[in-house]
């Protein structure tokens, strides 16, 4: 009859508590969570309505990171999706007012190209920019924004009325490199007089010019200036969840001041899941 061998006894310290145990997982967990969200993708919720119809209010992005990093090595750009910043990608990236928030836009203009905003439309060296991402209120407001193209023939509404003695084209700032080379943080952006005329201006190097699908409802480069593309954080490539706020298309995302508003938002998610889910963009692509 054959007797069972016993498990050699462990040195003393080599036995792990489940407490121990536990602890290791969750560390190790959290580590692939950071280096996940630093390096590899992050995720960003859309809180107003200045990319719509693109991105909607409510909608959970997730983005990529590492596309518009900066290769140090060419095997770098050959194993990993690295690319510069093109024209048309919506991008995610630091406000340079308040590096702490992240905005979503679009990039309409590179670095030597001359922008112009003339009676609405964006001119980028010279020829007219528009598609159905260009959304304008249109000669009816009540209808809410409209899908483009916007064509000169088509009517994108009233444009804004400037202040007496107000040249937009002349009196834009942000054009004067002195301007360009200061550090913007906690500043405010500019009047709204430059919305719907300015320049002719050209991208300085190092910058791109940012502005809203949205372009009646849109705080970007035409009120803060270019874009330095050292902000860049990433580039959308999913809607996971789409939700409306309230219920509702319009109403912005409300914003989370405490341990209590982060509460109040996960009870109205869990029991509104099924009825504000815009099931219709959930897993959609943003272009």
């Amino acid at each position: 009859m054959t007797q069972k061998k016993s498990a050699a006894p462990l040195p003393e310290g080599a036995v792990k508590g489940s407490i121990r145990d536990n602890l290791e997982v969750v560390c190790f967990a959290i580590i692939l969570i950071l280096f996940f969200k630093t390096f590899v993708g992050q995720q960003f919720v859309i809180p107003t309505a200045s990319m719509r119809n693109t991105c909607m209010i409510g909608d959970h992005l997730l983005a990529d990171k590492f596309i518009y990093a900066v290769p140090q090595w060419d095997w770098e750009a050959k194993l990993f999706p690295m690319r510069p910043v093109e024209r048309g990608d919506i991008i995610v990236f630091r406000y340079p007012m308040n590096r702490s928030n992240d905005f979503v836009k679009r990039c309409v203009a590179l670095p030597g190209d001359t922008i112009q905003m003339k009676h609405k439309r964006l001119y980028v060296n010279g020829k007219l920019i528009t598609g159905a991402f260009e959304h304008h209120f249109g000669d009816i407001p009540e209808k809410g924004p409209l899908a483009g193209p916007w064509p000169l023939s088509r009517d994108a509404g009233p444009a804004q009325v400037l202040p007496p003695n107000w040249s937009a084209p002349i009196d834009w700032p942000y054009s004067r490199p002195e301007i360009q080379d200061m550090d913007q943080q906690g500043m405010d952006p500019l009047p709204g007089g430059f919305r719907d005329d300015l320049g002719p201006v050209k991208v300085p190097d190092g910058f791109i010019m940012a502005m809203g699908d949205n372009r009646d409802n849109s705080s970007d480069s035409r009120f803060w200036g270019f874009l330095p593309m050292d902000h860049l954080r990433g580039r959308p490539f999913i809607v996971w969840w789409s939700y409306r706020e309230g219920g509702s298309d319009d109403q912005d995302a409300r914003p989370k001041n405490g341990p209590g508003d982060v509460l109040r938002d996960f009870f109205d998610g869990a029991r509104h899941f099924f009825s504000w889910t815009r099931w219709e963009r959930t897993g959609t692509i943003p272009r």
